[in-house]
């Protein structure tokens, strides 16, 4: 009896293995075009002022590859803007989704 109870377990198990969703190309395309997106955004908000690697700094703008800034902090001062009045982005982001994508990328132009 144990035993039946033990194989009917473990194949409801595989069965649950079995049919739980993998990764498929949508998936993949999705994190690509996030990916490509982020860029994008970056290309389009930020980088006249910080430049395509973050070090251009016009306008006083901040040395991204040495910013040390936490995930909150970037996204505040995207939103709000800086202490010089910079960068209030509140209106152009279009989604937290973008929000988080942009920072995302703006951290990996770290060193």
């Amino acid at each position: 009896m144990v035993l039946k109870i033990g194989s009917i377990l473990l194949s409801l198990l595989f069965i649950i293995a079995c049919s739980s969703p993998s990764i498929d190309n949508n998936t993949v395309k999705e994190e690509t075009n996030s990916i490509v997106n982020s860029k994008a955004l970056y290309t389009l908000h930020c980088e006249a002022c910080h430049g395509m690697d973050g070090t251009k700094g016009i306008s006083g703008a901040a040395n991204l590859k040495i910013s040390k800034l936490t995930d909150f902090q970037i996204k505040h001062t995207i939103e709000n803007g800086n202490d010089k009045g910079m960068m209030p982005f509140k209106d152009l982001i279009n989604s937290e989704t973008e929000f988080d994508s942009l920072v995302s990328f703006v951290k990996s132009l770290r060193n």
